[in-house]
């Protein structure tokens, strides 16, 4: 019995994996429509639409959308990325038929109403209020919208109140059109199901339009520089942004070796050296953000205003010690075996497995089987990582962005700190 299968189904490319001890099945719809995909006049269009199609279909209101997959104990969600937007639902396997209807049903045949988008747009609007409270999020979209200027990756997700205001019925149906096509989803499946859903699905996937407009991805330009969002919240929120690479398998986890070492848990070099030794931050951590035409090494922390210029220069202590010396052999096969017993655990979620499944087919064409992915890991040399880590892990090309308030002094030093 295969437990992990690929295969086009009506034109579209499904990714399943069966797991025969589980009671649930999740099915995911993937698209390729994310802010990555969007222009500067209609950012934050696929998370509004992602919010619509819940609104209700020309077969079923909202209300019935939530009543009959509540009447199978099922559960139905979305959420969209800077590279896509997702559809899911977690269903008992024998209501698949069912949830499939209603997904299918609420994904690609939405009304589109006037009235609710409307009254969507005030949801989103709150969305982006409440994004607006957290200074980890402004922080994060301050660095995108610095160190990416004037491309798509540089976009918020959501959206900013103008650009969300100013959607109209047609420029939702346009990017629609163009976006919930055949050759531009794919769906995955994961647990306990029989071959029958394939046939099922096949009903469902003729119906869809074929892509009738190509668009291609420009890789983006890195600059340097460092922005301040003044704002009385109660910490400091610190954002240093490094160029990162695009999607490679190997190289992905070869990075992510690296940054479990440099910050990435609670035994890293970041946490262990600011966080614990120096009692100087609560939260900081690292991560590498990877996408199709390129990527980002970020580090976060939260402070004080008084120890915001502490943990600026201890941070920059830990960079350019990265830079010059790399890792240590023991750090090396430490968050190397870590790495491989995350991947292993993560396996035991079956969400995570739709996920994984669904997105690396989405965007790689293809799915990379878990004893494919441990090898990989396995084959990663401690040099490679050493090399890639010195590679991106280096003072020179940081961009730095600041939410919070600082002192004059802090200030200015800001201004001129990448100036060099």
């Amino acid at each position: 019995m295969k437990l992990y299968q690929q295969k086009m189904i009506a034109g579209v490319k499904v990714a399943s994996c069966k797991i025969p001890y589980a009671h649930s099945v999740y099915v995911g719809i993937w698209i390729k429509a994310g802010s990555m995909y969007e222009t500067k006049n209609i950012n934050g269009i696929s998370h509004f639409i992602e919010h619509l199609v819940f609104k209700g279909s020309n077969l079923r209101s909202a209300r019935q959308i939530a009543e009959e997959m509540d009447s199978i104990g099922g559960q139905l969600n979305g959420f969209t990325e800077k590279e896509d937007t997702c559809f899911y639902i977690k269903v008992l396997n024998s209501h698949i038929k069912k949830g499939i209807d209603i997904l299918f049903d609420m994904v690609f045949n939405p009304a589109f109403c006037e009235e609710d988008i409307y009254k969507e747009k005030q949801v989103v609007f709150e969305e982006i209020l409440t994004e607006l409270d957290s200074p980890e999020d402004v922080a994060y979209n301050l660095l995108a919208k610095t160190a990416w200027r004037g491309h798509s990756l540089s976009l918020p997700v959501l959206g900013t109140f103008t650009t969300i205001k100013n959607l109209s019925k047609n420029h939702i149906l346009e990017y629609y059109e163009r976006h919930y096509t055949k050759d531009n989803i794919v769906v995955s499946i994961a647990g306990n199901f029989d071959d029958e859903i394939f046939e099922v699905l096949e009903g469902y996937l003729s119906k869809i339009k074929p892509t009738t407009s190509n668009f291609s991805l420009i890789p983006p330009l890195w600059h340097k520089d460092v922005s301040l969002y003044e704002k009385d919240f109660e910490q400091v929120n610190l954002c240093i942004g490094l160029p990162g690479i695009p999607y490679d398998l190997k190289k992905v986890y070869a990075l992510a070796i690296a940054n479990n070492a440099f910050g990435g848990g609670m035994s890293s070099r970041l946490f262990q050296k600011i966080r614990e030794d120096k009692g100087l931050v609560y939260s900081i951590y690292s991560y590498p953000a990877t996408y199709p035409t390129g990527g980002m090494f970020t580090i976060f922390a939260s402070m004080t205003p008084s120890n915001f210029r502490k943990v600026y220069d201890l941070i920059i202590k830990e960079i350019e010690e990265i830079s010059k010396k790399g890792l240590t052999k023991e750090e090396f096969d430490k968050f190397k075996e870590q790495l491989k017993i995350n991947i292993l655990m993560d396996q035991d979620s079956i969400s995570t497995r739709m996920s994984s499944i669904g997105k690396s087919l989405l965007l790689f064409d293809k799915v990379h089987l878990i004893e494919d992915v441990l090898k990989i890991v396995e084959e990663i040399s401690f040099e490679e990582v050493n090399q890639l880590a010195k590679e991106i892990i280096r003072p020179e090309e940081m961009t730095v962005s600041v939410v919070g308030k600082l002192n004059k002094k802090d200030k200015r030093w800001l201004e001129n700190v990448n100036s060099a």
